[in-house]
């Protein structure tokens, strides 16, 4: 009878041995969950991120030239090929011609390669251009007007991420996604 009573209090020694194979698989199956999300969320947020970037970019530049043209005066431009270069004009008050912008923050940039773009302005012929390559395809008036465009990023590997820039010509450049 002693030794019944004693094996019942002793701890079954069985049971504190270890993981079970069950409870192995199971942490090993929440760390590759984990790592999966975690080394995935990267590459579908950079796209986006890329973008975002982009617009803001632009978005500022737009602002900028903007009131830059009403405080000098002057007529300044935007023009984008179609490998995603753009650059800036200026058209001075004493003058004819456009000229390009190289100093900061205006100096000609070339967009990531996996963004396409694509510029829609108005039909109308643009002021003081004597051929389609002499100068920008929108303006920005020394009198706070622009060009109406539309202006659309877009990355090459998801369309649907794409977003716009747009302005009627009186408002502010905004961003629609």
């Amino acid at each position: 009878m002693n030794s019944t009573v004693s094996e019942g209090s002793r701890p079954d020694s069985k049971k504190s041995q270890g993981f079970t194979l069950v409870e192995l698989l199971v942490v090993i199956l929440i760390i590759g969950i984990l790592l999966g999300v975690t080394l995935l969320s990267p590459m579908t947020g950079n796209v986006q991120k890329t973008v975002q970037e982009q617009v803001t970019r632009l978005q500022t530049l737009f602002s900028q030239v903007r009131d830059k043209a009403l405080l000098d005066n002057a007529e300044y431009g935007f023009s984008i090929d179609e490998t995603g270069r753009y650059q800036w004009w200026v058209l001075p008050l004493e003058s004819n011609e456009w000229f390009v912008i190289t100093e900061a923050p205006f100096q000609p940039y070339t967009m990531p390669e996996r963004l396409d773009f694509y510029l829609q302005t108005a039909e109308d012929d643009l002021p003081y251009l004597e051929s389609e390559d002499a100068g920008p395809d929108v303006v920005f008036y020394s009198d706070y007007q622009v060009t109406p465009f539309s202006l659309y990023v877009v990355p090459i590997e998801n369309k649907k991420q794409g977003v716009m820039l747009i302005t009627d010509g009186l408002s502010d450049v905004e961003v629609v996604r």
